[in-house]
């Protein structure tokens, strides 16, 4: 009987040592692509402006997240949002380059951009609007408009007397507009619908800005930055190597092996939200959205956040909890759910409080 177990040991041992050999190996290999991501322009991207009156308090923080995930898919930037939490704008108001004030308010002209990029060492910096949101009918549709203007900090800086350009130039703009699909017979909410539009609209004024024409699909852009995804695609390897070994190949009937939950990342403070980031599972199967719950009693209840439910579409990688109160802790937990498969088993994040 032990020469039989010990054999069905043999293939996810394996798997887990050339993982493991892996893990040591290829990191030395990606050194020089480490690099040459270190000489990308830092973009600063101020928190996206709403003129549309449309009476959604989130819209300027959806464009947001989704113009910084397109815009940092572009391969010259390197892109850092504006906010009173990011570690950049923190050390910067603490060491008094830029007062805390300029953090609080919104920023809206490019002179005010270029002084504040200055002051944190950017290289361009980016100034955006949704100009307009039209909800059409039968079948249920939006679309927006979205307004942008980048800025060379050294460019409109006089290097001598260290003067900001009274009318500064933009190195690149753009106007796009975005739509939602169209769901023939579609009757639910219209916040979904936007921030489909939302998306589409930021993956256009990403492509502008990388030279690409609006519409070209994202696939064809070429290569894309390292994302380490091969770390969690030999995690995964590993795991199941153990799981083999110790399941002695019994079906006890759980989820399938493609049945993977997403991969949480990190969560954000921002000044009125907990935002949530994590990755897209690595699966063969379609994914139809996610689930958020969270909890405030350490994991002993949980519930959904408010807003989540059916707003967390396919292709989403980050959410935002804007009911949060102040002191109190939150941990947060999301499954994807799969078409014609059901949900994947639920991943936490780790717990944080929301400041007083």
């Amino acid at each position: 009987m032990t020469a039989i177990r010990s054999s069905k040991l043999v293939g996810p041992m394996s798997i887990v040592l050339t993982a493991m050999m892996l893990m040591l190996t290829v990191p030395t290999s990606l050194m020089s692509q480490a690099h040459a991501q270190a000489q990308n322009k830092m973009l600063l991207l101020y928190p996206v402006l709403d003129r549309t009156d449309a009476g959604y308090e989130e819209l300027g923080d959806w464009a947001t997240g989704y113009l910084a995930m397109a815009l940092d898919g572009v391969e010259e930037f390197e892109v850092v949002e504006f906010s009173r939490t990011a570690p950049m704008v923190l050390r910067a108001v603490e060491e008094g380059q830029i007062r805390s004030v300029d953090v609080e308010a919104n920023v809206t002209d490019p002179v005010t951009a270029i002084r504040l990029g200055h002051a944190l060492e950017v290289d361009e910096v980016c100034l955006a609007t949704v100009v307009s949101i039209d909800v059409g009918e039968d079948p249920l549709n939006v679309e927006v408009l979205l307004n942008g203007q980048c800025y060379s900090v050294a460019g409109n800086i006089d290097t001598e007397t260290m003067q900001i350009a009274e009318r500064p130039t933009p190195v690149q703009t753009f106007g796009v507009s975005g739509t939602s699909q169209v769901r023939e017979g579609y009757d639910g909410p219209v916040a979904p619908l936007i921030r489909e539009a939302l998306r589409d609209a930021a993956g256009k004024a990403a492509n502008v800005l990388a030279g690409l024409p609006a519409d070209q699909m994202a696939e064809e852009k070429g290569p894309k930055k390292e994302n380490h995804t091969w770390r969690w695609a030999l995690a995964a390897l590993a795991v199941l190597g153990f799981v083999l070994a110790n399941d002695g190949g019994d079906d006890g009937g759980g989820p399938t092996a493609q049945n993977l939950p997403p991969r949480p990342q990190r969560l954000e403070i921002e000044p009125s939200a907990i935002r949530l980031f994590w990755m897209s599972p690595n699966s063969t199967l379609t994914v139809s959205g996610y689930d958020i719950q969270r909890s405030t009693d350490n994991g002993a209840t949980w519930s959904v956040v408010p807003g989540s439910e059916g707003n967390v579409l396919a292709d989403d990688t980050s959410f935002a909890d804007f009911s949060v109160q102040e002191g109190v802790s939150y941990q947060y937990r999301i499954r994807a759910q799969y078409m014609n498969a059901g949900p994947s088993p639920w991943v936490e994040f780790e717990s944080v409080q929301f400041p007083g």
